[in-house]
């Protein structure tokens, strides 16, 4: 029998898909009040992969990604997605979003993402939210699934999870 024990917190990471005209300063100033400083950032690049959201959020639509100040309890997760959905909420006019946000949990082994939407590969952590995992790290980097979104499967995004990867490892060995 196994024994149950605490998950070790994780890193916390949002992907950001932003409206043209927002402010992506301002929004980041609004994650932090809601949730913490963001600690790294890549560039915001124009987000291409689908047209999904294009009827809510417009044209011009921005992707970037960001890594949050601290360390989180993975078990948190529900309830980070609900407090990224007010914000979102708060960022929308005419009852539009102008912002997505999509926060996510990593530590060595994975990168895990929020979703209010449920599909056969994604687990249920109450509230209506569902966890999916984007990346499992094998052979000295994260790697995608079958059901990983296609701007995560890019090399820079890739990239940019396994610099946040050597970070937490850095953390869990007791340097900054």
């Amino acid at each position: 029998m196994s024994a149950p024990r605490p998950a070790e917190p994780a890193f916390l990471c949002m992907g950001l898909l932003v409206s043209e005209g927002v402010d992506p300063g301002a929004l980041l100033d609004a994650v932090a009040g809601a949730l913490a400083p963001v600690r790294l950032a890549t560039p915001l690049r124009p987000f291409r992969h689908t047209r999904y959201y294009e009827p809510e959020m417009g044209p011009g639509i921005r992707r970037g990604y960001v890594l949050l100040e601290g360390t989180w309890d993975p078990g948190d997760l529900a309830g980070i997605k609900l407090r990224s959905n007010e914000l979102e909420r708060a960022w929308s006019r005419q009852g539009r979003r102008r912002a997505n946000l999509d926060p996510g949990v990593l530590n060595l082994e994975q990168f895990v993402l929020a979703s209010g939407k449920p599909a056969a590969h994604r687990v249920y952590l109450g509230q209506g939210i569902y966890a999916e995992v984007e990346y499992v790290f094998q052979r000295g980097s994260f790697r995608p699934l079958p059901w990983t979104y296609p701007d995560y499967r890019e090399s820079d995004t890739v990239s940019f999870f396994n610099q946040v990867r050597a970070m937490y490892r850095q953390h869990r060995r007791g340097r900054p």
